[in-house]
């Protein structure tokens, strides 16, 4: 039996970070009219491209003691918060008519954890760092990507100079070897592309702040989703589990959600090995009471993002970047979030399959 309703997309979708935050806070607000809960504030020190306010905003709805508990998270990667916030508010009205009903839920919804990175159409954040790299033991020395030191150069070139050379490194070390040189992360140069960082950056600073106040403690189950887009074929949703192989995370990702769970380590996802994912600080916190999965909707392919990115960090790396900002902001929108009502309908079908799965596995009896 469906716990949610028939899909019906609206015009939320892939809306200008201040207008999204408006509507997710006036639906929180709603929300706690009638339900437990609690709504935290985390400003970020720098200001949107209107000079706007940025702020991180989490949700908690239901009792703060219920045993289970449903994480959704967007903005993780910025530009890619204008699908996931979409996904977050048009889900959020049903998801309060069945928190009514079922005391035994809470749902914590963290709205734009990397908001900078939504408002500037950006997947990184205001010091460049991507954030799901950046979730590493800072206290230890930092990993060098040495095929990443190799590659950077030819990934910042001029297109038809980019597109040659990409070609050759293909070649020479394969295609899944290159995307791991290109993408697992690097930790060394503040320029280029999927940088780790060199300290915690502030949405992993107030990742720790917002979970110490809203404490997944008394949860005896537990599934986080984090919403990404760009990755894999075109309208498709993906559901990524990063957790070790034959942990108790991934045993339960693989129980609860079943053959329709990918993983990168078993060479089944769209996506390969990463350094520094959220999804680490996650297991770590969740143990052995349930899993955190990536929901990864696919766009214009991989290739193009990798290619978009590149563009994007050549032109942030100008000091000219505002003659062409609104030409970069443009593209980088439509290749994580298109304008297209198709791509909308799709992505938002499949995460509603997910998400009446998870609340399916969080209401079950022990």
């Amino acid at each position: 039996m469906p716990v949610l309703k028939n899909p019906v997309v609206s015009d939320l979708f892939c809306l200008p970070y201040a207008k999204a935050r408006h509507h997710f806070i006036d639906l929180a607000d709603t929300a706690l009219d009638n339900l437990p809960g609690q709504i935290l504030h985390f400003t970020h020190p720098e200001l949107g491209p209107m000079g706007e306010k940025l702020t991180s905003d989490w949700v908690w709805l239901g009792e703060r003691k219920a045993p289970s508990v449903l994480v959704l998270i967007s903005a993780t990667h910025g530009v890619e918060g204008a699908m996931g916030s979409g996904l977050q508010r048009e889900i959020l009205p049903e998801l309060i008519k069945l928190l009514l009903q079922r005391g035994q839920l809470a749902v914590l919804l963290i709205h734009a954890l990397n908001p900078w990175g939504y408002a500037w159409s950006r997947r990184t954040d205001h010091q460049n760092i991507d954030l799901n790299r950046n979730f590493i033991d800072f206290g230890q020395p930092l990993p060098y990507n040495h095929e990443y030191s190799l590659i950077e150069s030819d990934l910042l070139a001029h297109t038809a100079d980019r597109d040659s050379a990409i070609e050759l490194w293909k070649k020479e070390l394969g295609d899944e070897r290159f995307e791991k040189a290109l993408s697992s992360g690097q930790y060394h140069s503040s320029v280029g592309l999927f940088y780790g960082g060199k300290k915690m950056a502030w949405s992993h600073n107030t990742l720790i702040s917002g979970l110490s106040t809203l404490s997944l403690t008394y949860a005896k189950r537990i599934i986080a989703l984090d919403l990404h887009s760009g990755l894999g074929p075109y309208g498709y949703g993906e559901v990524i589990s990063d957790h070790p192989i034959n942990s108790k995370g991934d045993l339960l990702s693989r129980e609860w959600f079943g053959h329709q769970v990918c993983h990168p380590a078993r060479g089944n996802s769209c996506s390969v090995g990463k350094s520094g994912l959220l999804d680490y600080y996650f297991h770590d916190l969740i143990g052995e009471r349930g899993c955190f999965l990536t929901f990864e909707a696919g766009s214009y392919g991989n290739n193009a993002m990798f290619n978009l990115l590149c563009e994007d960090q050549i032109l942030w790396n100008r000091t000219d970047l505002y003659a062409n900002e609104e030409q970069r902001q443009q593209a980088m929108l439509e290749h994580f979030c298109p304008a297209d009502t198709h791509w909308q309908n799709a992505v938002y079908c499949r995460y509603r399959q997910l998400v009446n799965t998870a609340v399916e596995r969080l209401l079950e009896k022990p």
